[in-house]
C-alpha cells in the first residue's frame, strides 16, 4: 500500500512541475489579450493588446468614460457590464481609439469584454 501512496505522490509532482512550466504570457499578465489571429487596423498588423493600465486609471477617467456612454444614447443601468463602456474604458486606458476595440473579431471583443470586466471587478 505504501507503493501506491508514493506512486500517487510522485505522478502529482511530475503535473506540478508541468503545469508549472506551462505558465503562458496571459497567466503572467492577465491584462494581455492575445489575439486569435493577426488583427489588422489601420494599416498595422496586431498579435495582441495589453490593457493592463487600466490599473492607471482614476475614478475621473471612469466618470468620462460614463459621460461618453450616455452621450452616445446608451442608458446602461450597470455600466460595468456593458460592451460599450468596457470598450471605452479600454480606449483610455491604452490610449487606442474606440474604434481598434469595436472592430475585433467577436472571440477576440469577448477577450477583452472578460479582461476590462475583471480588472474594473477585481477585489483586491
Amino acid at each position: 500500500m505504501p507503493e501506491t501512496l508514493e506512486k500517487v505522490t510522485l505522478s502529482e509532482e511530475k503535473d506540478t512541475q508541468e503545469t508549472a512550466g506551462n505558465t503562458t504570457k496571459e497567466d503572467k499578465n492577465p491584462g494581455l489579450i492575445t489575439f486569435k489571429k493577426p488583427y489588422n487596423f489601420e494599416g498595422n498588423s496586431y498579435t495582441e493588446v495589453d490593457v493592463s493600465p487600466i490599473e492607471n486609471l482614476t475614478a475621473e477617467d471612469l466618470i468620462e468614460a460614463e459621460d461618453i456612454l450616455a452621450k452616445s444614447g446608451i442608458n446602461a443601468f450597470v455600466p460595468e457590464i456593458n460592451f460599450s463602456y468596457l470598450i471605452i474604458v479600454a480606449a483610455k486606458a491604452t490610449g487606442k481609439p474606440e474604434e481598434f476595440f469595436r472592430r475585433l473579431p467577436a472571440k477576440d471583443g469577448i477577450k477583452l469584454k472578460r479582461a476590462v470586466m475583471g480588472f474594473l471587478n477585481a477585489e483586491e
